[in-house]
């Protein structure tokens, strides 16, 4: 991963992760309540620039299915089964036109690496699409029916960017542009929809952004593992100097007599190995070899980015425990069954809005919870309950 971020970026040469200073990005995880927007930056970038980061974010955005089902409630003896008929066909056409499966995909593509999605809707009689909103144009705003909704601040949409817009958020910006309305615009609960991965916060948290500190440890663990590889190979011959006997420390030779021996050796040698003179000691050839440290510190610090990131390594390196591998993902898969409930009570949400819902009968939507790992255990255990 380090090698991915250093080779992609400036990284070494300039401290900088994009247009991020590295002791920025430090800061901002110690107050990411304020400073939320510089690990947003990071996060897009690391997605950019790093296989790595890329995939860890990746099994979280494709876990997800949404194998949906409508279903009806507080249905009154009273009711009347054409209307009930025609309203719930009318709300089957409506959810497929949707296209619930790929606009909800797309909202999952963001999630992992920002944490929060805010989108508009745009639609019409047969098209239904979810643009997203750059978060730093928004705020949260309010709580409804369990979940935020987020405001727009005007005049920090461009005019050259205004068309990317629906239709309702152009108008509200000619309305403040004519000094009709506030810069801040909620748009309609029915026409906006926010999720937030971890919902827990008001302020966006990407869900791997601390593997930036197991990152930078793993770039020391590479530069001594280099350093330990580039010491083994040096050697050091100690050669003896002849002395006069009865002199202390007089040798026999003159300094430029031996320096000129000393030219002689050192071109015949490699880089690697040097020449030691001394007075009347006999000669030895010293290894720096260290034979006792036999740990692999590049491999310890890769274990530990995947053990930072809550994530199986053995998902993408291989394992021999089946029943660790299946718990992890277990695991996992409960911010995807947390993001599946939001996801529910948007389209209930959106059911009572447009008034599907009726004195006589209301209507249920919900997702099962099944991930890409888990279905074929989730449809066995669905036909043995029916059975």
């Amino acid at each position: 991963m380090i090698q991915d971020l250093c080779t992609n970026t400036q990284l070494l040469s300039t401290g900088y992760i994009g247009r991020i200073k590295l002791e920025d990005a430090i800061d901002a995880l110690h107050h990411p309540e304020t400073k939320w927007k510089v690990l947003l930056a990071v996060s897009k970038e690391l997605m950019h620039c790093s296989p790595h980061y890329f995939r860890l974010n990746s099994l979280y955005s494709n876990m997800a299915l949404f194998n949906w089902w409508l279903d009806l409630y507080d249905v009154k003896e009273n009711v009347n089964e054409d209307t009930l008929k025609k309203t719930y066909n009318a709300l089957a056409v409506k959810l497929e036109n949707m296209n619930i499966k790929h606009e909800f995909g797309k909202i999952m593509k963001v999630l992992p690496y920002q944490d929060i999605f805010c989108g508009l809707v745009m639609e019409n009689a047969v098209d239904f699409f979810i643009q997203e909103v750059n978060y730093n144009v928004c705020r949260l705003y309010q709580i409804q029916d369990g979940l935020y909704n987020f405001d727009i601040d005007l005049s920090r949409i461009k005019e050259t960017e205004l068309k990317a817009y629906p239709d309702y958020v152009q108008k509200a910006r000619q309305d403040w542009v004519d000094g009709e309305r506030p810069r801040w615009y909620l748009p309609p609960a029915d026409k906006q929809i926010c999720i937030k991965l971890n919902s827990q916060w008001t302020y966006p948290f990407p869900l791997l952004i601390g593997l930036i500190k197991d990152i930078l440890d793993l770039d020391i663990y590479k530069k001594l593992k280099l350093q330990s590889a580039k010491t083994d190979n040096y050697k050091a011959i100690m050669m003896k100097v002849p002395i006069d006997e009865d002199a202390v420390d007089k040798p026999l030779l003159t300094p430029e007599t031996l320096s000129i021996f000393a030219e002689i050796n050192r071109e015949s040698m490699s880089d690697d190995i040097g020449l030691l003179y001394t007075l009347g000691s006999d000669g030895e050839a010293i290894s720096f070899k260290d034979s006792s440290n036999t740990r692999n510190n590049v491999s310890d610090a890769v274990d530990e980015i995947y053990n930072s990131s809550g994530i199986t390594k053995e998902l993408y390196n291989g394992g021999s425990s089946c029943p660790a591998v299946t718990f992890s993902i277990e695991n996992d898969a409960g911010f995807i069954y947390g993001l599946y409930r939001q996801f529910e009570r948007w389209i209930n949400r959106f059911i009572k809005i447009r008034k599907y819902n009726k004195p006589a009968f209301k209507f249920f939507f919900y997702l099962l919870d099944v991930t890409i790992f888990n279905r074929d255990n989730v449809s066995k255990r669905y036909r043995e309950a029916v059975s």
